[in-house]
């Protein structure tokens, strides 16, 4: 047979294999949310990963706007600005892809995790630092501890070790699931928040439609 006809042979063979083993093709929810996307929006399976991607690029750049104020430009000036300040990137978000967890994983998760929340919840009378709680810092996230001697910063600092290596055996249980897939949030770029600024400023209401999309479709119910 000749090498051509041979590689031409090979190909139809192996281009149909590896279409099927798209993840994306096998699992119906996934290939209803590629049926919803936004346009100029794609979506594509990578190292275990769902990726939903803008083809065109996006600008972005790093600003403080907790602490300054946004100046008024056309766009021409918005454009130069952010070609001078910024970089050309891809606005994107993933999702780590794991065989669909069964109902009995997922309890028996979510009791372990129970369990060690409960051992966290007793830390602080363990090392009897209640009183040293700091409800302004708390505020801002997590749970502090703010001590007065040195004897407070010592329980403090062992509080803190027990409660991390609690918190490392926490099981993360996924909220999202495709018909054979569970769903976990991984990674997000090219958006707008309060450290970065991005143009067109559409792209990140577009990241987020996708994003309310696939929370939307992907949803686990919870039985009653």
């Amino acid at each position: 047979m000749p090498k051509y006809l041979l590689s031409c042979f090979c190909l139809l063979f192996i281009l149909p294999l590896c279409h099927a083993q798209n993840p994306i093709d096998q699992d119906a929810v996934l290939k209803n949310l590629r049926s919803q996307l936004p346009e100029g929006w794609t979506m594509e399976a990578k190292d275990k990963r769902i990726v939903f991607s803008r083809k065109d690029s996006v600008w972005i750049r790093h600003v403080n706007k907790m602490n300054q104020q946004v100046k008024k430009t056309n766009v021409d000036e918005r454009i130069s600005s952010f070609k001078k300040e910024g970089k050309k990137t891809k606005a994107m978000i993933s999702f780590r892809l794991e065989p669909r967890w069964t109902p009995q994983a997922t309890r028996k998760a979510e009791e372990q995790n129970k369990k060690a929340f409960n051992q966290i919840s007793k830390l602080p009378e363990k090392y009897k630092i209640e009183a040293l709680y700091d409800s302004i810092l708390s505020e801002k996230g997590g749970e502090h501890y703010t001590p007065k001697t040195d004897n407070d910063k010592e329980q403090i600092k062992k509080f803190e070790e027990e409660r991390a290596k609690i918190l490392a055996s926490v099981i993360k249980v996924p909220f999202l699931q495709s018909e054979k897939y569970s769903l976990f949030p991984d990674i997000t770029s090219g958006v707008e928040d309060a450290y970065t600024d991005v143009y067109p400023e559409q792209a990140t209401s577009e990241l987020y439609k996708v994003q309310n999309m696939v929370n939307d479709i992907c949803r686990v119910q919870k039985q009653p």
